[in-house]
């Protein structure tokens, strides 16, 4: 992912709705998972370049849903330094277990 300077001198919230879904590589029963992730920010001086965003998960992870989110989160956050950040990252498979997982600040 790649950070473009903010043109914006307002303080605003951005919200990145639903994806294309991606697809991780479950850690216990080595299954494709389709997964789908929902992001809330407040920028600071910086904004995701949503280029870069969608090409990012092009990618399969092979990682638990709780730890790709914090993964995710962690990323965005060293990225664009943002006021507030909420990542959630949910199953599109609705069965399993956990459904979504949330990291906020």
């Amino acid at each position: 992912m790649k950070a473009i300077n903010n043109p914006c001198e307002m303080v605003c919230k951005i919200k990145v709705d639903k994806i294309k879904p991606f697809y991780n590589i479950c850690k216990v029963t080595g299954q494709k998972e389709e997964c789908n992730i929902e992001i809330e920010y407040q920028p600071t001086g910086q904004l995701l370049e949503m280029g870069s965003y969608r090409e990012y998960f092009k990618q399969e992870f092979n990682e638990y849903i709780e730890t790709l989110t914090e993964s995710i989160f962690n990323h965005i956050n060293n990225l664009i330094h943002p006021n507030r950040l909420k990542v959630t990252v949910f199953l599109t498979e609705e069965t399993l277990t956990p459904w979504s997982v949330t990291f906020e600040k």
